[in-house]
């Protein structure tokens, strides 16, 4: 995680910093949206220290990072901390990291969403998710498999409530030889 909140740093600030600084006032504003609150309060945490200690490696004083409490699957909370941290002026937030939340954000147009959710990696209207995803596993898993000339493969997965996006995936990627186990 922490590796993933400092390459995040990195892109958006040798990216963006020239073109946000210069509108909010030589100040690039990041906001964070991380569940600070709740039975997840400890990944919200971790990636706040994660991206704190990055941005004390690469020394620029003219970010300033904005958290916002995003809770867990609580749209109202969620809302009310993406409002904030857009009134505090950012315009691009790292967060939300559960792909659930997309269609929550999909309303704020102005804003750009860097999420390290890895449901998928899609760029989709205003959000970018950016984790490893199970389509790049399952192809990394296909193109061994192929290169190394194997003719049966097991998959096993949990039986829980991402079995049926885990089918459909190993479905849509066409899998030749394989069982499945649940």
């Amino acid at each position: 995680m922490k590796k993933l909140i400092i390459f995040l740093s990195y892109i958006i600030i040798f990216f963006y910093s020239n073109l946000f600084a210069e509108v909010n006032e030589k100040k690039l504003k990041i906001g964070l949206l991380a569940p600070f609150s709740g039975e997840y309060s400890n990944l919200g945490n971790s990636m706040m220290f994660s991206l704190q200690l990055a941005l004390d490696e690469i020394g620029d004083k003219n970010i300033v990072i904005i958290p916002g409490d995003s809770g867990h699957r609580n749209n109202t909370k969620l809302n009310k901390s993406i409002q904030e941290i857009i009134a505090q002026g950012a315009n691009i937030i790292i967060g939300p990291i559960n792909s659930e939340d997309f269609e929550q954000v999909y309303k704020y147009k102005n804003t750009i969403f860097i999420s390290p959710s890895n449901l998928n990696s899609n760029i989709r209207n205003n959000v970018i998710s950016i984790g490893i995803n199970l389509d790049s596993q399952l192809m990394a898993l296909r193109d061994f498999i192929k290169k190394e000339g194997k003719k049966k493969t097991v998959i096993l997965y949990p039986e829980n409530e991402y079995s049926s996006f885990i089918e459909s995936t190993i479905k849509r990627l066409d899998f030749n030889h394989h069982k499945l186990f649940k």
